[in-house]
């Protein structure tokens, strides 16, 4: 003899029926949400000129090769507000280009500085600065013809000696 159920659940009221339609509908809205991510935020990673940019770097390698047959070097004091920049080089290879010192944080672009040196005596060059926040900082100092560049570490930091980078030339592979 069969018995027959007269008690029928409805397939709404069965917890597996919910989490198998739960997992591709969650599939789903992840996917969306990573689409909108990708097409609003530009990483920025891809370079549509790469030939420009490869010039461009030259042209950064050229202005270190240039200070460095200069003999050029720096003495960077930071004190009270002010930055005081002390150039060494050959007889003639200072002239009187706009000199600018730059600031880079290391981790935060927001913070960076960008300075106008103004001309002193004695190869020295002044500029009024805001306080630096802690973390390393890299630092530059530029014309448009050479470059020295460095790494300053706040606090404890309050003067830094710039140098050329050594530039490699030919294929060192």
């Amino acid at each position: 003899m069969l018995i027959e159920s007269t008690e029928s659940e409805s397939w709404k009221s069965q917890p597996y029926v919910w989490m198998l339609i739960l997992i591709p509908f969650s599939a789903v809205v992840v996917g969306m949400i990573m689409l909108t991510l990708a097409i609003q935020s530009d990483t920025g990673l891809v370079v549509d000129d790469y030939y420009k940019k490869g010039k461009q770097i030259n042209m950064v390698l050229a202005r270190d090769q240039a200070a460095s047959a200069m003999g050029l070097s720096s003495q960077i004091n930071f004190s009270d507000g002010k930055v005081e920049v002390q150039l060494k080089a050959n007889a003639s290879a200072i002239t009187d280009e706009q000199i600018s010192l730059g600031l880079f944080h290391a981790t935060r672009a927001g913070l960076d500085q960008i300075l106008l040196l103004e001309p002193g005596d004695n190869h020295t060059y002044i500029a009024e600065i805001d306080a630096l926040d802690q973390g390393r900082w890299h630092v530059q100092l530029t014309t448009e013809t050479w470059r020295l560049t460095g790494s300053l570490y706040v606090p404890g930091g309050s003067s830094l000696h710039l140098s050329p980078m050594p530039v490699a030339t030919g294929n060192n592979l």
